[in-house]
């Protein structure tokens, strides 16, 4: 009787799994479907970003001060998104007087972050960031001297001493340096003389202006910080609070300053006009 009440509980099982698996073989599957989107407009202006090899997001610095009121931000000209970021002040410095035309390098200039809490020294640069959203999206920009180096109260002028480039170096942040070849064009330096190769920056009166940088490849720069950096082989691991906390010279900007110009023991200025050109 027990062998009996036994074969019935098994033969019960067996039933029970084959119904189970009956139903599995005969499931059906119901799809709905439904939509996702996002749009886009251009971005507003961004602060500047160190100039780094990407791709990487940026670091980001301190808005450029206005030298006429410390407590605004720098007019930095725009057009259609495009932004320049960075334009820097040039400053030769206090420099002795010779006898044969020389040459006198650039101080390197401040750049600070945390709302100037942090500090450091690094080549002079200019920098542009792209948020046109347009595929087409292609820019420059150029610079001139407006006048002569003069004193304050003009009675004192340089006439033939200019300000030189003998180095540059690229940067863009989505992009390694390697891959702006053929596609951002920098200063190109074609004038040589017993001091090296270099570009000149010309005087407004020249009816001419100086490239210093270029983006030639429509929408490449889209979304990204392009730099122009005057110095060669630039790293920016060489540049900050701890390695460059003290200001310095360096040789990638000079300033010519013929014999012939007679050099006295006065404070000369000069203005720069950076001039950003949007394409088509």
């Amino acid at each position: 009787m027990k062998k009996y009440l036994l074969v019935s509980g098994l033969c019960g099982v067996l039933l029970l799994s084959m119904r189970l698996s009956s139903l599995e073989v005969y499931a059906t599957e119901s799809n709905g479907q439904t939509k996702s989107d996002a749009a886009f407009e251009a971005g507003d202006r961004p602060s500047p970003g160190k100039p780094e090899e990407g791709p990487k997001d940026p670091s980001t610095l301190d808005p450029d001060v206005d030298p006429e009121d410390p407590t605004k931000p720098k007019p930095l000209p725009e057009s259609g998104n495009v932004y320049v970021t960075h334009l820097p002040t040039i400053s030769f410095g206090s420099n002795k007087t010779k006898v044969e035309t020389s040459e006198y390098g650039a101080v390197m200039e401040k750049r600070t972050k945390n709302e100037g809490k942090i500090g450091f020294y690094m080549p002079h640069s200019i920098q542009v960031a792209d948020l046109s959203g347009k595929g087409d999206s292609k820019w420059s920009v150029s610079v001139q001297q407006e006048d002569v180096f003069k004193t304050s109260d003009n009675k004192l002028q340089l006439t033939d001493s200019r300000i030189r480039l003998y180095g540059n170096t690229l940067t863009n942040s989505s992009y390694k340096t390697e891959d702006l070849s053929g596609k951002i064009d920098g200063v190109n330096m074609e004038q040589k003389d017993k001091f090296g190769t270099y570009a000149q920056i010309p005087l407004a009166s020249d009816k001419s202006s100086l490239t210093i940088l270029n983006s030639k490849t429509e929408g490449f720069t889209l979304n990204s910080y392009t730099s122009s950096v005057f110095s060669s082989d630039y790293k920016e691991s060489d540049y900050d609070e701890t390695k460059t906390p003290k200001e310095s010279r360096y040789e990638g900007v000079r300033l010519n300053v013929p014999s012939n110009d007679k050099v006295q023991l006065k404070n000369y200025q000069a203005n720069l006009v950076w001039t950003l050109t949007i394409e088509p």
